[in-house]
């Protein structure tokens, strides 16, 4: 069944602190990303713990293997339960974070949190690989490859647009685990967002966990904009 994850894309803890509030009530999985973690990510993060919620720590690694694993390392202090890094950092990068973390979580008797590869970010289309000069035909074509680099590493699963979660899981398998953003429900406007899918059509492709924002976040009435969501899945 999919899940949805709730970005906390926001410069002050008040702020997410009410979405948590107003919501936790309905939802399992929030996601601490750059903003919020540079401004008040710890906090915010042992308030989730608090809360006894999911967190998925999206800072989307992307440097020399060594400096990845680290640092990947260093984000296990705060017993997050999904991290990520950019698969275009190289099979030697993602492979070296998986192997360290993995021998890390046993001997420190750890959970090791879900590992997830950012393939090609939502806001970028055909335009952007034309201008960057990334020969591939397309983007799910250019997906699927970082798909695959992924699962070579051994990765858990990716980041990446719910267009392109049925080509995913059926040329890698439906145990990859698919996390996508660029869900927006019909009523609401696409932003930066360019290869999107409503919340029951990202459903119903097959992904795991859908990453909501704004359409909550930023919604007069959060908690109302939760149920309306799961309404629209569970139909």
């Amino acid at each position: 069944m999919s899940k949805i994850i709730v970005a906390l894309d926001f410069n002050e803890f008040k702020d997410a602190k009410t979405i948590i509030d107003d919501t936790s009530d309905l939802l399992e999985y929030y996601k601490v990303g750059l903003e919020s973690y540079i401004s008040c990510g710890e906090k915010l993060i042992n308030y989730l713990k608090e809360k006894e919620k999911k967190i998925f720590l999206d800072l989307k690694f992307h440097d020399i293997p060594n400096t990845v694993s680290a640092a990947t390392i260093a984000s296990l202090k705060y017993g997050v339960d999904m991290l990520n890094m950019h698969a275009q950092g190289g099979v030697e990068m993602m492979k070296n974070t998986v192997d360290s973390v993995s021998e890390y979580c046993y001997k420190n008797g750890l959970n090791k949190p879900i590992l997830l590869a950012v393939t090609l970010l939502t806001s970028l289309d055909k335009n952007y690989m034309r201008d960057y000069g990334i020969d591939f035909n397309s983007t799910d074509e250019y997906v699927l490859h970082l798909a695959k680099k992924s699962k070579l590493a051994g990765l858990d699963g990716v980041v990446s647009s719910p267009k392109e979660t049925t080509m995913i899981k059926s040329n890698i398998g439906a145990d990859f685990i698919t996390v996508t953003p660029g869900i927006r429900p019909a009523y609401e406007q696409l932003g930066d967002q360019k290869r999107v899918m409503t919340p029951k059509e990202a459903k119903l492709v097959g992904t795991d966990y859908m990453v909501i924002g704004r359409p909550i976040t930023k919604a007069k009435d959060p908690k109302g904009a939760v149920i309306k969501i799961l309404e629209e899945l569970n139909d």
